[in-house]
């Protein structure tokens, strides 16, 4: 465990070289990476402006060829099947079903035995899943529950590859249809990981892969936070206290080797320990941004010892999260940072969140004639491109009613509880 006085030195050295790059990027680019234009803000306060939008980037993705480069959430058929089923949910076009079936049906057809969230079966499901809930049709259950199959003996504990992922989509199927198969599935994925955790001082972590030599990451998406997450779902989903109480652990761990940014931010290396010359990041994937809706999911499920944890993600997030890297994108960028303000606005209710996340989007936005377009400068797919900005617009003009992909859904839970 690094001691907290060797991280604050580490983190001092490295947001001063990354404050660095940035100066030096602004001065060669003449502005700041994601530029604020005021214009476009009463523009996103606008619910069904905010849709129109999304509907520019579906169409901009369709106006090219329509295949995805690969079946997955990541970078394939299955995330723009995403983007495609939320705007079907926002506007009840029939054309919007059509493609996300269209995508679907691709992605399940070549579809390999890769099972992640984001890199195989499970986000292949997922999206599936997504689909039959906003319409009601049985084909798309069936094709979620044809992914499901295959799903045993992952390879890593995250939620990118590994079984914190699979378990998310396991449940979401319990949620979608009270199927007991579904979390008799998804407390073998939860029994899988608790046998891998590594107990440090009252506090609990996973190595990646399934070697000792792999690493052991904080964040979000390869880390204790993501398989947090997974476990606090599980736990609210039986009513088990054992994974609720392994879900804290996981926060308590987030939270011990995180290191101060300013008077009230966390800062992360993305291993525990930092590996030589190891970067600060500010995005879902490592940092803030990732670690924040954790907390706040701790928060929402009554573990209100982790608030001041979620203010801190917070108060980062709002500060370097806009400017920490150039681009819009769901992974990286101005889109999935901003999550975590929509997040904390549905749990909060704190208008000045919402207000902040129609700010940032603007940097989503070029201008066009006397108004304003997206941006379609990016791939089509949905971590790193316009099917997950649109998506993010599509959740900006509706935070409480659009849900944020892959993650647990609301559903039957089994015990009750919190």
């Amino acid at each position: 465990m690094l001691a907290n006085h060797e991280a604050v030195a580490r983190v001092v050295k490295a947001v001063a070289r990354a404050s660095l790059l940035l100066l030096a990027t602004v001065a060669a680019a003449g502005e700041e990476p994601n530029p604020v234009r005021p214009a476009a803000v009463k523009l996103l306060a606008d619910p069904k402006a905010c849709v129109a939008l999304a509907e520019e980037a579906g169409r901009a993705i369709l106006a090219r060829d329509p295949k995805g480069k690969d079946p997955c959430v990541y970078s394939g058929d299955a995330g723009v099947a995403l983007l495609h089923v939320g705007l079907y949910g926002a506007t009840r076009k029939r054309e919007w079903l059509a493609a996300a079936r269209q995508a679907l049906e691709r992605a399940v057809a070549e579809m390999g035995e890769e099972p992640g969230l984001y890199t195989g079966r499970a986000g292949v499901g997922q999206a599936c899943l997504d689909a039959y809930r906003a319409s009601g049709e049985a084909a798309f259950l069936a094709m979620a529950r044809a992914c499901a199959k295959g799903l045993d003996g992952p390879q890593a504990t995250d939620v990118i590859s590994g079984a914190a992922g699979i378990g998310i989509f396991r449940l979401n199927l319990h949620a979608a249809t009270g199927g007991k198969e579904d979390l008799d599935a998804a407390r073998r994925t939860g029994e899988w990981l608790a046998k891998r955790a590594i107990g440090v001082e009252g506090t609990v972590c996973w190595r990646v892969g399934a070697d000792e030599t792999s690493r052991i990451y904080t964040g979000f998406s390869h880390g204790a936070a993501g398989v947090g997450y997974f476990l606090l779902g599980l736990g609210n989903a039986t009513g088990e206290a054992y994974y609720k109480d392994l879900a804290q652990e996981a926060g308590r761990f987030v939270a011990r080797n995180a290191t101060p940014e300013g008077e009230d931010g966390w800062l992360w290396y993305r291993t525990v320990p930092p590996q030589k010359d190891e970067e600060i990041r500010i995005q879902w994937c490592h940092g803030p941004p990732g670690n924040g809706l954790f907390f706040a999911a701790l928060v929402r499920a009554g573990k209100e010892a982790y608030r001041p944890a979620l203010d801190r993600c917070l108060a980062t997030t709002r500060r370097l999260g806009r400017t920490a890297r150039a681009g819009g994108c769901q992974c990286h960028g101005v889109a999935g940072n901003a999550e975590l303000l929509l997040e904390a606005y549905r749990l909060t209710k704190d208008k000045a969140l919402l207000d902040e996340a129609r700010l940032w989007a603007t940097a989503l936005l070029v201008p066009r004639g006397e108004g304003f377009a997206v941006d379609t400068e990016y791939d089509s797919s949905y971590m790193l491109g316009l099917a997950g900005i649109g998506h993010f617009l599509l959740r900006l003009g509706d935070p409480e009613g659009t849900p944020l992909p892959l993650m647990v859904a609301d559903g039957p839970r089994e015990g009750g509880g919190k």
